[in-house]
C-alpha cells in the first residue's frame, strides 16, 4: 500500500491511504480529460484534486488548462513550494490534442490530466479530438435536470466515438431529492463513478490557497475526491488487481 502522507505545509491533513500498489510506470502517462457539456459543475475542481491525490500517491503528474480563464494554472501558481510538485501547462485548445500528445508520450510524466473550457458548443470538435486518445473522460454534472440531460448528449456522442468515459455526480445534496433521481438518470445513461463529489465551501477556499481538498484538515470533499481518484485509478490499471 502506498500510504498518502500529509503534506509538510499542512501537517495537520490526514492521509488515509493510497487506493492499492501503484502499477508499473508505463513509459507513456496515462491522460484523463475532464469535460462537461455545461459550467460551474467542479471541472477545475476536479482536475486539481486528482492531479494532488495522484502527487501524494507518488505519481509524476502534470495538468494541462485549455480554459481561456486559466482558472486552474492561476490555482497552480498560488501552490505552496513544500506541497508535492505537479507541473501545469496553459495551452490553447485549438489544435492542442497536437501538444498534448507530445507530453503524454514524453515520458515525463505518469499521469496527465485536462482541463477543458466551459460547454461545447464553440470547441466541440477539439474536444472529441482530445477524448479519442484519452484514456479516460470525466463528465461532472450537478444534479439539475438541464445538467443531467445536456451531459447525457454530450456522452452518447462521446460513446459514439469509442471513448472510456464515466459520469460524475458533483455539487450534491445528499439529503435532497435531486440527488437519488439525478444518480438514477446517470447511472441509466451510461457508467457512473460510485462517489459523488459534495457542495462545500472549501473547493473554494482550496483553490484560494492552491491546494487539493485531501490537503486540508477534516475537510469531507478531500474524501469525496479520494473516492474519486480511487475509481479513475482503477479504471486506467494504476492499482494492483488485489486492491
Amino acid at each position: 500500500m502506498v500510504a498518502l502522507q500529509a503534506a509538510p505545509f499542512d501537517s495537520a491533513a490526514e492521509g488515509k491511504g493510497a487506493p492499492g500498489e501503484l502499477a508499473a510506470v508505463a513509459k507513456h502517462a496515462k491522460l484523463i480529460t475532464v469535460s462537461a457539456a455545461k459550467g460551474g459543475a467542479t471541472k477545475t475542481a476536479t482536475v486539481r484534486n486528482i492531479a494532488v491525490i495522484a502527487a501524494h500517491a507518488g505519481l509524476r503528474v502534470a495538468v494541462i488548462d485549455l480554459d481561456l480563464q486559466r482558472t486552474l494554472t492561476k490555482w497552480h501558481q498560488r501552490r505552496p513550494k513544500a506541497a508535492p510538485a505537479i507541473e501545469c501547462r496553459p495551452m490553447p485548445l485549438r489544435g492542442g490534442a497536437k501538444a498534448i500528445r507530445a507530453v503524454v508520450q514524453s515520458g515525463r510524466f505518469d499521469l496527465v490530466v485536462v482541463d477543458t473550457p466551459p460547454g461545447l458548443e464553440d470547441h466541440a470538435a477539439d474536444i472529441r479530438a482530445l477524448a479519442k486518445f484519452s484514456d479516460l473522460v470525466l463528465v461532472p454534472s450537478q444534479p439539475q435536470t438541464a445538467d443531467i440531460e445536456s451531459n447525457v448528449e454530450w456522452a452518447r456522442v462521446l460513446r459514439r466515438d469509442g471513448v472510456h468515459y464515466a459520469f460524475l455526480l458533483a455539487r450534491t445534496f445528499r439529503n435532497r431529492t435531486a440527488f437519488a433521481s439525478s444518480k438514477q438518470s446517470l447511472l441509466q445513461a451510461g457508467p457512473l463513478c460510485p462517489v459523488d463529489v459534495r457542495e462545500a465551501a472549501s473547493v473554494d477556499r482550496s483553490h484560494q490557497q492552491g491546494l487539493g481538498n485531501f490537503e486540508i484538515r477534516g475537510d469531507v470533499v478531500g474524501q469525496d475526491f479520494l473516492g474519486v481518484w480511487s475509481y479513475a485509478a482503477r479504471e486506467l490499471a494504476l492499482v494492483g488487481e488485489e486492491d
